[in-house]
C-alpha cells in the first residue's frame, strides 16, 4: 500500500507510519577509513504509529501482495509502480490512471527469449517487476520483468498501456528473488550528450541462457539498439562477467545504482574473495567514458558504531548535502553525498540482516579520492590489480620517475605513468593505460605537479 502523509511542523519525514527517531548516539562510516556518520537508526526502536486522520490519501490493490518499484516523473508528478503481475499509472495524489497486467505468463527457464524447444514445458509463472527507469529523453517508460529470461517493455510515459517496443533481450534477473539494479545515466558512444542504461544483475543460474547476461552492463537507449550493450567489441565493451568458475559460488547482490561527477556507481555486498566466505559491502565504479570497462573498479565501504560493524548495506540515496550537512563534512552545500543504511550480519558467514541497523553518510568527494588512493597505492607495488571472481590476480606494478633535467626545473621533462584521477573527470585513457602495464607519457615537472594538485 503507498500512502501519502502531510508534512509536520517539525520537517520530519514519515513513511509508511515508521518515524524516524532522533539520534541517539555517535558512529563512524568506512569506505575502509573513517568518515562521518550523521544518524543512528534501530528496527527495536520504539514505532509511533501515525492516526488516520495523518493519511491525505493512499493507493491499494488487493490483488496484489507485493509493490517491488516505484519512480515519480520529477516534471510532472506522476507515480509508477511496478509490483508483481501489475504495472500502476497514478496521478500526483495517488490516483489509479492506468493499471496494466503483466503476468502470470506461460514460460520456462529452457526458452530463450525468442522461442522455445519442444521439449520445454511451460506453466503460468509471476512477472516480477525487476526495474522500473523513466528515460526523460524521450519520455518513455521502461519497465523489466522477470518472464522470459528478464525482458523489458518501453512504454509511453503518458499512458503505460501504449507499449512503444518490445525488447527480445535478456536484461535483468529472471527470478523472483536474485537482485537487479537500472538507471539511467552518461555512456559511451559520446557522453554526457548520450545516455545509456546502466544494469547490474544478479547471476541466477537456472537457465543455459544466464551466462549471456552481464553482472554489469552499460546498455543503449537507441531505438534501433534498443537495451544491447552500448559498446561491444569482440572481447572487450560496456559489460563485465563474473568468470565461469565463480559465478555459481560467488553471488553479488546489487542494492542500489547513481551517477556521480562522471563515474556510474553500484552498491553490492558480496563475499570477501572466492575463498572466504565472509560477506561485505562494495562501492563498484566505472568511467562513463569508458567503452571497454578497463576502469571498472572496487572499494569496501561500510559502517561501524561503538566497534559494532555494520557490515551489509540495505538501501541508499544520494542527493546533495545542504548547508548544515556542507559544513560538517567540509564540503558545499551542492556536492553530491551518499546516504546508506547498514545492518549487521547475522553472523561472520551470513548474508542474512539482524535487525538492527544504521544510517551513514559520505561526501562523493572522500569516495573519489579514496578510490584515487587505492589507484595511487597499486601505482606504488602495493596490492593486487584484477579481481580474482572476474579474471586473475596480478602484482601491482611500482612506477618510478625518470628525469631527463635538473630536478629543480619546473619544465624539465620527465617520464611518468599518465594517470592523473581528477576527482571531476573521469580519464577511461589512464585507465586503459593500466590495463596496458602502465604505458609510460612523457610530462614536464610542472604538469606533473598540477596534475597532482587537482586530483587532490
Amino acid at each position: 500500500m503507498l500512502s501519502v502523509f502531510p508534512t509536520t511542523t517539525t520537517g520530519m519525514m514519515r513513511v509508511a507510519r515508521l518515524v524516524v527517531s532522533r539520534p541517539r548516539r555517535r558512529c563512524w562510516c568506512r569506505l575502509s577509513l573513517p568518515l562521518m556518520l550523521i544518524l543512528m537508526l534501530s528496527l527495536s526502536l520504539p514505532i509511533t504509529r501515525s492516526l488516520p486522520a495523518d493519511i491525505v490519501q493512499k493507493f491499494h490493490d488487493p490483488e496484489v501482495e507485493r509493490m517491488n518499484h516505484l519512480v515519480v516523473d520529477k516534471n510532472t508528478g506522476r507515480v509508477y509502480v511496478g509490483a508483481v503481475n501489475r504495472l500502476y499509472q497514478l496521478s500526483p495524489d495517488l490516483l489509479l490512471v492506468v493499471k496494466e497486467v503483466t503476468g502470470p505468463k506461460g514460460d520456462s527457464t529452457a526458452c530463450s527469449m525468442l522461442d522455445c524447444p519442444r521439449e520445454a514445458q511451460k506453466r503460468p509463472v509471476d512477472n516480477v517487476n525487476k526495474a522500473l527507469v523513466i528515460d526523460y529523453t524521450t519520455t518513455r517508460l521502461i519497465s523489466c520483468g522477470s518472464l522470459f529470461q528478464g525482458m523489458c517493455t518501453v512504454r509511453n510515459l503518458h499512458n503505460i498501456s501504449d507499449v512503444v517496443q518490445e525488447v527480445k533481450e535478456a536484461v535483468v534477473a529472471n527470478n523472483a528473488t536474485a537482485s537487479t539494479v537500472a538507471f539511467i545515466a552518461p555512456g559511451p558512444p559520446n557522453p554526457p550528450v548520450s545516455q545509456v542504461m546502466y544494469v547490474g544483475v544478479t547471476f541466477t543460474g537456472n537457465s543455459p541462457y544466464r551466462s549471456e547476461v552481464p553482472a554489469v552492463s552499460s546498455r543503449s537507449l537507441d531505438k534501433d539498439k534498443m537495451l544491447n550493450i552500448a559498446e561491444a567489441a569482440v572481447t572487450t565493451g560496456t559489460r563485465m562477467y563474473v568468470n565461469s568458475l565463480s559465478r555459481e559460488r560467488y553471488p553479488i547482490n546489487y542494492i542500489y545504482g547513481f551517477s556521480s561527477g562522471g563515474f556510474s556507481y553500484f552498491l553490492t555486498t558480496q563475499m570477501k574473495n572466492t575463498e572466504t566466505p565472509i560477506y561485505l559491502s562494495k562501492l563498484v565504479r566505472v568511467c562513463q567514458d569508458d567503452e571497454h570497462y578497463y576502469s571498472y573498479t572496487e572499494i569496501p565501504i561500510n559502517c561501524t558504531s561503538d566497534e559494532r560493524i555494520y557490515n551489509l548495506v540495505q538501501a541508499a540515496y544520494v542527493g546533495k548535502a545542504g548547508s548544515v550537512l556542507a559544513g560538517d563534512l567540509g564540503i558545499t552545500a551542492q556536492d553530491d553525498v551518499l546516504f546508506a543504511v547498514f545492518a549487521e550480519s547475522d553472523g561472520p558467514n551470513s548474508d542474512v540482516p539482524r535487525p538492527h541497523s544504521a544510517l551513514c553518510v559520505y561526501s562523493l568527494k572522500a569516495i573519489r579520492r579514496k578510490f584515487m588512493s587505492n589507484i595511487q597505492r597499486c601505482f606504488s607495488g602495493e596490492g593486487q590489480r584484477g579481481l580474482e571472481f572476474i579474471s586473475p590476480s596480478h602484482k601491482c606494478i611500482s612506477t618510478s620517475n625518470r628525469s631527463h633535467a635538473k630536478a629543480d626545473d619546473p619544465d624539465a621533462v620527465t617520464e611518468v605513468t599518465a594517470f592523473f584521477l581528477k576527482p571531476e573527470v573521469c580519464w577511461s585513457a589512464a585507465s586503459r593505460r593500466v590495463a596496458q602495464h602502465f604505458v609510460v607519457e612523457r610530462v614536464t615537472k610542472r604538469q606533473y605537479e598540477e596534475e597532482s594538485k587537482r586530483a587532490t
